[in-house]
């Protein structure tokens, strides 16, 4: 009886990709004592048996053995021009850590395991890669893989939206000083770490809402995305304005290509800001037991004017599920022209959002911003350390850095060393640590070089490039794409974690390997017929 080794190769990938997507968001050991060591060991330990159960299954299937008895200069070559553009540009950034960590004499051992920064050496980013080049080989994108990957999400959700209310149902803040309880949430860790994650969490459930075409599903998604958006709200993390300024701000290009689409990104947004008044409801009714907003939408919450806001989005909601309903038509011509009006309408809140960072830093008029100076007025003290650590990184990147070290950097994960190697002094002063740059791309350009942050970019521009070109009936891959390009746009003023990152390479993962299934004279979207 014949093995079939794809089948054998595939199952133990649905194996790997579930375990991702649904245990490792749950694991913890000692509650958040070591909760960056227990989740980066798990996820290390899960992809390198992964690996090895996939090469034992080659073995076992004659796979290996008859790669290696037809091995040549030709068949390698057939294999180097089946690689995609995306594959070469993980190849590149995989390349760029390696030459870093080998160029990095004097921390080579710190540049390979990241034992001073967050684990991001070289062996971490090895096994990204490994990850990668076996979930694009042998795994295809199911949509039950997104529907567990929710399920998990919104327990993790509801155990962060218990800690808002002071809950603690599992005992992980015992220990906990009263200045920590409240950076601390779910099974996450930090605050930022947890809205990272709850960003992928609410950008797949709202696209796949806006897409579903069956009512349990959509009811399901639709329920998922208003915990996902509580949950958002109340972890009090500034970065999650801009996942949701990404998803908001770019999915209409995608779901205005159909009316079911059109009308609900609107109902989605209304939503999102009533739930934000809901949170603010529960701020005041339950005053006394929750931790309180401090993020952003303390301001939106506090705003005089906001219900009638929601009234508004309420109203283009409806105006929305009215015009798509006596809209002729199979397709929905009228969302490519409403697309460019809302393309002009992102470039001019883009251009606004510059004019005041100029306004408030260059032409000082500072005073004008007073209600919203922690966020446009740039300084040493912006983003509670972030202004330090990015302008004393520029600082040594265009004075201190020789060429060489300014292509490849210092070593995969040394940020710290050379802070406290140029700027010791400050630190001491501030009395903190800087082992991150506090923004994913500036922290790859210091310690992997120009070359590792311009492939690291290329890479998932990329992957971002090819899943955009498969989302055609394929709702799964569109989420997939967009819960990455919330994940890139957040970055900006994050840091890389072992924590989140993996969520990230797998959903980029199962997006990129997937092809377009459409079939003609179906919606563009879903895949079926208008209803």
């Amino acid at each position: 009886m014949k093995v079939n080794y794809k089948t054998g190769a595939a199952r133990i990938m649905m194996v790997f990709n579930l375990v991702i997507l649904c245990v490792f968001p749950l694991v913890y050991h000692d509650y958040y004592y070591d909760m960056l060591e227990t989740k980066y060991q798990f996820y290390s330990g899960a992809a390198i048996v992964m690996a090895a159960a996939m090469l034992l299954w080659g073995v076992l299937c004659g796979r290996v053995s008859a790669c290696l008895k037809g091995f040549s200069i030709k068949a390698l070559i057939g294999v180097i021009k089946k690689l995609r553009f995306v594959d070469w540009t993980m190849l590149a950034f995989w390349a760029s850590n390696l030459i870093s960590w080998f160029l990095c004499v004097d921390w080579r051992w710190d540049a390979f395991w990241g034992t001073q920064g967050r684990y991001n050496g070289l062996f971490l980013m090895t096994i990204y890669m490994i990850v990668y080049f076996f979930v694009t080989r042998f795994s295809d994108l199911k949509k039950y893989y997104l529907d567990a990957f929710l399920f998990v999400g919104v327990l993790a959700c509801l155990f962060g939206i218990t800690d808002y209310f002071n809950m603690d149902i599992l005992g992980f803040k015992e220990n906990l000083s009263s200045s920590q309880i409240p950076i601390y949430t779910s099974t996450f860790g930090n605050v930022n770490t947890y809205t990272i994650y709850v960003g992928l969490v609410f950008s797949v459930s709202m696209i796949l809402f806006a897409c579903e075409t069956g009512y349990i599903r959509t009811f399901l998604y639709y329920a998922v995305m208003l915990i996902a958006g509580i949950a958002i709200i109340t972890g009090n993390s500034d970065n999650a304005y801009l996942s949701l300024g990404a998803l908001f701000g770019f999915s209409p290009f995608y779901l205005f290509r159909s009316k079911r689409g059109f009308r609900r990104y609107w109902i989605s947004v209304a939503s999102f800001i009533s739930v934000i008044r809901f949170v603010g409801w529960i701020n005041v009714r339950y005053a006394e037991k929750v931790l309180g907003t401090r993020s952003l939408f303390n301001l939106a919450i506090k705003y005089e004017g906001f219900s009638k806001i929601i009234v508004l989005f309420w109203a283009l909601a409806l105006f929305a599920v009215i015009l798509t309903c006596f809209y002729k038509g199979e397709k929905f011509c009228l969302g490519r022209w409403l697309s460019v009006v809302w393309g002009l309408l992102l470039a001019a809140i883009g251009l606004s959002v510059l004019y005041v960072l100029y306004d408030a830093n260059i032409a000082g008029n500072a005073e004008k911003y007073a209600a919203v100076k922690f966020y446009v007025i740039f300084n040493e003290d912006w983003g509670s350390g972030r202004g330090f650590a990015w302008i004393n990184c520029m600082e040594m990147f265009k004075e201190m850095f020789s060429l060489r070290e300014k292509i490849f950097g210092f070593g995969p994960d040394t940020l710290r060393l050379l802070m406290e190697n140029f700027y010791m002094d400050k630190i001491i002063e501030m009395e903190l640590v800087f082992d991150n740059a506090h923004n994913e791309y500036l922290q790859y350009l210091m310690t992997i070089g120009i070359v590792g942050c311009v492939s690291y970019i290329s890479f998932v521009i990329s992957a971002i490039v090819r899943m955009a070109r498969s989302v055609k009936g394929r709702p799964e891959v569109a989420a997939c794409l967009f819960a990455v390009l919330a994940y890139i746009t957040q970055a900006v003023v994050n840091l890389n974690l072992p924590i989140a990152m993996p969520f990230m390479i797998q959903l980029l993962s199962l997006g990129v390997c997937c092809k377009n299934r459409v079939s003609k004279g179906k919606d563009e979207i879903s895949g079926v017929e208008e209803k």
